[in-house]
């Protein structure tokens, strides 16, 4: 299946101030997550930013970006946008991978287009193995996942659904075009707002979302120093 990942990227962190500027092992984060998108079967990679010094690094590596409003709220409504600029098609698939994510793997996106395309479905995500001390972490999504791939609900408390069967949410999305224009267009939601879970917006609105487990080994979301000396460590020791 024909799909395109687009990666938002901004500097406006508070914990990490211009983490995607910030060097791993002699590459910036957003070049190493730009580099194992592009290792997937994507048809194209794209950073989606607000940021001159952002756009600058990306002219120099050449990697293709899109220059987008520095009012976006959401990284949603920043691929939106990109989905805007690049004139893309109702049908088309985009998988949004999060600019923070140094070693999202490859095979995951791929996986993603393709549950996309076997259930037909409008939003498909990821979803891992909690370990011991994410179970209890409310800063943890948690998702709950039926036999047929189906997402039975998300919170951040475990005992919100059965805890035994409570799985750990993973930041990367699939969106047919035409279903994120709907979402963007769409109010807040009650428990969108409540568990602050953007994806509940989806869900309070009927639609489905499907999720796959990642076969990835590192799930690492760099948003602090500590968060960004383990990525340091991980690519020293993987090379």
């Amino acid at each position: 299946m024909k799909f395109r990942v687009i990666i938002p990227a901004r500097l406006g962190s508070t914990r990490l101030p211009n983490k995607p500027l910030k060097d791993i092992e002699g590459k910036t984060l957003i070049q190493r997550v730009v580099e194992q998108a592009s290792k997937s079967s994507a048809h194209s990679v794209h950073v989606a930013t607000d940021s001159p010094e952002i756009e600058n690094l990306c002219d120099q590596l050449e990697i293709n970006s899109l220059m987008t409003s520095s009012e976006h709220k959401t990284g949603s409504d920043r691929l939106a946008e990109s989905c805007n600029l690049l004139k893309l098609n109702d049908e088309e698939l985009v998988i949004n991978v999060q600019g923070d994510e140094p070693f999202v793997d490859p095979q995951d996106i791929d996986n993603l287009a393709n549950l996309a395309a076997t259930k037909k479905a409008k939003m498909v995500t990821l979803f891992t193995q909690l370990t011991t001390k994410e179970s209890a972490d409310s800063n943890v999504v948690k998702i709950w996942v039926d036999k047929d791939s189906l997402v039975g609900d998300f919170s951040r408390d475990i005992n919100h659904l059965n805890p035994k069967k409570a799985m750990k949410h993973l930041g990367v999305y699939g969106y047919t075009v035409t279903f994120l224009r709907s979402f963007v267009a769409w109010n807040q939601s009650n428990n969108e707002i409540q568990r602050n879970l953007e994806q509940m917006r989806a869900m309070d609105n009927g639609e489905k979302i499907y999720a796959i487990k990642s076969c990835g080994k590192y799930h690492l979301g760099v948003d602090t120093e500590l968060d960004l000396q383990e990525a340091r460590r991980i690519a020293k020791s993987t090379g």
